[in-house]
This record gives structure tokens, sequence and C-alpha cells, in this order.
């Protein structure tokens, strides 16, 4: 009997042992998808800073400085297939408007160290923020945080961390917690199985971020669903929630690049 019991325990961890390992190949899959950073067109407008995350690891960003006299600074966080140099045209464009950009790296990603994960997320976000204030000696009040997608975690992360007292952030497309997105992409509710299951909880964060908020969602985002994202907007206390009809996962239109400039300047002018 004793002998039977101790193989049905056995079995049963082994089960969840090997779940354990599926959801997290297929979470991580989804979430992380990195590749080298190529410059191109970021390197003529743009010089490659690093810096260093609070475990060790060192990243790899573009800041691309403001044209004439600096106004604020941005600190952009790109989305889970992209990469920093990625955003060269909007930090083309906003340099001609008095604002410095970072765009920010993760590790594993272009040219910094590491391997991603979700809680590495979550430390590369500090420590760009870390960079801009202490070495960059950038204040608060002329610091703004935007993030797309897996950023828009990185840039809710900074918000409720570092950057609490930042001017103002943007949040693109992005979800509520990972726990809500394994449910989406895997279909099980066994999240608490996940590694890092508590990291980048958007949801629990965004009650403590009290500036201003632009948040904007696509109503056709086909990767993570409009009404988690409204869900997480009804969270921020001081938001500003921009519906974009038709939009998909990657809004790329001209009429959200205008509500985003429009609110750079308004929050910090």
């Amino acid at each position: 009997m004793a002998r039977r019991r101790a193989l049905w325990v056995a079995s049963v961890v082994g089960m969840l042992l090997a779940l354990h390992v599926v959801l997290s190949s297929v979470l991580h899959l989804f979430l992380f998808h990195p590749r080298a950073d190529l410059g191109g067109e970021i390197a003529r407008i743009g010089e490659r800073v690093t810096y260093v995350t609070d475990d060790g690891v060192r990243l790899a960003g573009w800041l691309v400085r403001a044209r004439g006299a600096r106004r604020r600074t941005l600190v952009v966080f790109h989305g889970n297939g992209e990469t920093a140099a990625d955003g060269s045209s909007w930090a083309d464009r906003l340099a001609d408007r008095g604002t410095d950009v970072l765009l920010a790296e993760y590790r594993g990603y272009g040219a910094s160290e590491g391997t991603p994960s979700a809680r590495g997320i979550e430390r590369d976000a500090e420590a760009a923020i870390r960079y801009v204030l202490d070495e960059r000696h950038v204040a608060p009040s002329e610091l703004v945080v935007q993030g797309h997608s897996l950023g828009g975690a990185a840039a809710i992360a900074a918000l409720a961390g570092p950057a609490s007292h930042a001017a103002g952030g943007v949040i693109e497309s992005t979800f509520t917690s990972l726990h809500d997105m394994a449910r989406v992409v895997v279909g099980l509710p066994l999240t608490r199985l996940l590694p890092d299951a508590y990291a980048l909880d958007s949801a629990s964060r965004a009650p403590s971020i009290r500036m201003p908020i632009l948040h904007v969602h696509g109503d056709r985002d086909e990767v993570i669903p409009f009404e988690m994202g409204q869900r997480l907007g009804a969270l921020f206390p001081n938001e500003r929630f921009v519906r974009v009809p038709g939009g998909t996962h990657n809004l790329g239109s001209p009429m959200v690049a205008d509500e985003i400039v429009a609110f750079l300047e308004r929050v910090a002018p």
C-alpha cells in the first residue's frame, strides 16, 4: 500500500514537472523572439550606449539626441519580436521636437548580454531608467516612459519602480499579466507552474502609478485581446484610454503617433 502510494505520488510529481516544462517552453516561445541588432539606420542618427543591470548583465541600447535644446527624454521599450534599433524612425521624428530618445534593450536582444526572461525584463527596464536618471542626470519631470506589447509591461514595471516620479507614460497594446496571457496562449489556468510566475504583472502595478498615462489599444488586436487592454486601463488612476478602430497589434496609425507626440509635449513641455 505504502509502495503504491509512493508510486502514485512520484507519478503526479513527474506529470507536474513535465507540464511545467511544456508550459514554460510554450510561453517562452510566445514571449521572446530575440535577434541580433544589425545597426543600419539607427547607427546614422544615434549612438550605442551601454549600462549594467543589478544582476550584472551588460545591455546595449541606442541613444538618439534631440536636435536643438533638449526638452524631455523618452525611454522606449520595444515589443518581443523587435530590437531597439527598430525604433529609429520614431526616435528620428522625436529628435526634431526636442526629445532625447533612449531605445532601451533587453538581455539576449541586439548586442546585449544574457538570455531573456520575464524577471530579467523587469531588471532591464529598471536599469534603463537608472541610466537616464543617474548617468545622464535627467530630471524626473522631463522623463516619459513608453512601451509596446511586452515593452508595455516593461514600461509599467519601470513606472511603478524607479520611474515613479516621471512626467508620464505611454502604453500600447499590452497585457494585464503573464497569468492572463498564458490562459490566452496555452488555454489552461495553470500559470502558477510557470517560472517567473509573478513577473510582469501589470494589473497589480497599475493602481500605484499616478502620473498621466496615455494608453492605446487596437480593437482588432490579434495577439493581446482588446478586452484585456480595457481591463488593464481601468486600473490606472490617471489614464486616457484610446481605442483604435480597426487597429491590430502593431499600431502604425499616424493618428496614434500624433496622439503620442501631443501627450509628450503636454506632460513634459
